[in-house]
């Protein structure tokens, strides 16, 4: 099913997107195309049941896409996504076929998030853990930007620094600053990390 972001030539609100969402999924349709034009909170807070529900996303997209997303909820954008991508992740599959910018996955307890590109700054900070269900993940396959990681109470985090941006640090400035919990795997130089805060230790055959 597609879910146009206009209707007769002009941008529908956020609000309103969400809502012809939320009435498409209760109708009983699992499969849908938004065709986006920079509203808010796409894919997030639906409710699938037992059932999955597939989104797929193209056009600009504005913040918090995937915000409080639920278990069985897989979002894909064919682009790059604004700030708050999976903000209070609460187990949705997010892949975004570019780049994120500020506050990906900030918050999150459950749920992965695969981004193609980079990350902008703050990414990954207050992430939760709950020994019930499986940690949360992000992956970035560049890297990420300044502030990543403050506050981190638990998940795992892959940035793997393939062509980054800032080739000589690919955990940006202060990154792990008040981390608490959590694993943060990563290829490439840093420039320095919160010593207070963390340890830098090498792979074992656990990892």
């Amino acid at each position: 099913m597609i879910i146009n972001g206009k209707l007769n030539n002009k941008r529908l609100s956020s609000k309103a997107l969400e809502e012809n969402i939320q009435a498409a999924v209760h109708n009983g349709s699992h499969s849908l195309e938004i065709k986006a034009q920079g509203q808010h909170g796409i894919g997030g807070r639906l409710w699938p049941g037992d059932d999955k529900i597939n989104i797929k996303v193209s056009g600009p997209v504005g913040q918090r896409l995937g915000a409080m997303g639920m278990q069985g909820t897989e979002i894909v954008v064919n682009g790059s996504a604004s700030d708050d991508v999976g903000w209070l992740n609460c187990g949705a599959t997010i892949t975004v076929l570019g780049d994120v910018t500020n506050g990906a996955h900030n918050a999150g307890a459950q749920g992965i998030l695969y981004v193609q590109g980079g990350g902008g700054a703050r990414c990954d900070t207050m992430t939760k853990n709950n020994p019930r269900y499986a940690p949360l993940q992000s992956w970035y396959f560049r890297d990420v930007g300044d502030s990543f990681a403050e506050f981190k109470a638990g998940g795992i985090t892959v940035v793997c620094g393939v062509e980054p941006r800032n080739p000589d640090n690919i955990l940006g400035y202060r990154p792990c600053v008040g981390m608490v919990g959590g694993v943060i795997y990563f290829r490439g130089p840093i420039t320095g990390y919160s010593r207070n805060d963390v340890q830098l230790l090498p792979l074992d055959d656990e990892d």
